[in-house]
């Protein structure tokens, strides 16, 4: 029942937070068997709730660690949402031999026919990199197969790729893989269930690193950023989707092989391009500029946007002012987590869920106060769609052109403008030199791999 009703509300959080959730592979998953969902983890809780609620059929049962259920209100919750303690080695007072009743739990949801999900890196860390994996997931999986002959478990690897895991309205994609029998594995596991499960588990690693974006050098996640906005255009026509895979994860991580190698042949010039990058993108962010509005063939802003702009900007006043309170709120929440960035996005939405309801309330209670139900109850409906106005009037006339650039020195925004057109026009020039020159380099080193002797 708890988790009919908060379905729905968690959706719409989601779409409200992130500007573009996008779902692969969905298909691959197969109905009317139990699944065990694999994903890697990110992004703390916003994970569990974009894995939950994109699995195709019924919300799975989580595995979540036992320290969540020290509390006892959050521990009634947890419960009530079908959340399974695990207890880790890394977590204070954690009980192991309790792991017991976790794995006897979720093999008796998987036996009869129901779903689990898991992150088997086994803690949450931000960046675009999927750690060693733990083998909890595979001997879950094995031993729900062993003891239950006939159910046919499968395990579908998740990746989860977003843009900036903390950031307000930034992309998040999801890409279900196919499904991996568990039934090959058994065995292996039989005769050895150590090596079994490693088994396993390493070819979970495989289809888990290979569903998202992996970067084996933390150091290279800025110039990785900077050149997927500025270049994942330029190459997502050569890259077609999959049936998994997004054209834009699958040009990301052409974008990573790339980096890695210019970075172990000429890491030199992968600092100057990360310099030339970061540059560009102060620019662009110092004028409230996103990098598709230099794009070949998008508009320059003139009187019709200038018009439109200053016709629709007394409800997006209306609406900063009515919802620019909570909406700065979490910001304060996230200061202390400076050091934990996987925790930011979950902070900044937990908060955020907590201080818009509440500040819509104390401001209908003001104007009925004041005026009555008469006047309250139609400026309550205001509060948040006045607020999603403002959002779009963000994103979509400020983001794209901002307005102070067709109000202050046309001639020299003209002039401003058009520098910044010719240097992406260059860095495009110069990165479509160096895609010909790996491309070529990647030519050759298969060309020197021996054939296989077997």
């Amino acid at each position: 029942m708890l988790l009919l009703l908060l379905s729905p509300i968690a959706r719409l959080v989601l779409w409200i937070f992130f500007r573009r959730l996008e779902i692969r592979g969905r298909d691959q998953v197969p109905g009317n068997r139990p699944v065990l969902y694999v994903a890697n983890h990110p992004n703390v809780m916003l994970d569990t709730l974009i894995l939950g609620l994109s699995t195709p059929g019924r919300i799975p049962r989580f595995l979540g660690k036992s320290t969540l259920f020290k509390n006892g209100l959050y521990a009634f919750f947890m419960r009530r949402l079908g959340v399974i303690p695990v207890s880790r080695t890394q977590d204070s007072g954690a009980r192991i031999g309790r792991n017991q009743d976790m794995l006897r739990e979720s093999c008796r949801v998987l036996q009869q026919g129901g779903s689990v999900a898991l992150f088997p890196e086994g803690g949450s860390q931000a960046g675009r990199r999927v750690r060693p994996l733990k083998p909890g997931g595979a001997r879950i999986a094995l031993r729900a197969e062993e003891d239950c002959q006939g159910v046919r478990i499968c395990i579908v690897p998740v990746g989860l790729a977003y843009t900036d895991p903390g950031l307000f309205r930034s992309d998040v994609s999801v890409h279900f893989g196919a499904p991996i029998e568990v039934a090959d594995f058994l065995e292996a596991y039989r005769a050895n269930r150590s090596g079994g499960a490693r088994a396993l588990t390493q070819v979970l690693q495989e289809r888990l690193t290979a569903l998202t974006w992996h970067l084996d050098n933390p150091e290279l996640e800025t110039i990785f950023a900077d050149l997927t906005a500025i270049y994942t255009e330029q190459l997502a026509a050569d890259l077609p989707e999959t049936a998994e895979l997004s054209s834009r994860l699958r040009v990301g991580q052409e974008i990573i092989q790339a980096v890695q190698h210019f970075a172990d042949t000429d890491p030199a010039l992968v600092q100057s391009f990360a310099q030339r990058l970061q540059a560009h993108h102060r620019k662009l962010r110092r004028l409230r500029l996103e990098p598709y509005a230099l794009e070949p063939g998008v508009p320059a802003p003139g009187p019709g946007h200038l018009l439109l702009g200053l016709l629709l900007a007394p409800p997006a006043l209306y609406g900063f002012l009515n919802n620019a309170l909570p909406y700065f709120v979490p910001r304060l929440f996230v200061r202390p987590f400076a050091q934990t960035p996987e925790m930011v996005g979950t902070i900044k939405l937990a908060v955020g869920m907590a201080a818009f309801p509440l500040y819509y309330a104390i401001r209908t209670a003001i104007a009925w106060i004041l005026w009555g139900w008469a006047v309250a109850l139609p400026y309550a409906c205001t509060l948040p769609l006045s607020g999603l106005f403002t959002l779009y009037y963000n994103e979509q006339i400020l983001q794209r052109w901002p307005l102070w650039q067709s109000l202050i020195a046309p001639r020299r925004r003209r002039r401003y403008l058009s520098r910044l057109t010719s240097e992406r026009a260059n860095l495009i020039r110069d990165l479509d030199d160096l895609k010909v020159q790996y491309l070529e380099r990647r030519a050759q080193a298969s060309l020197q791999i021996p054939p296989s002797t077997a």
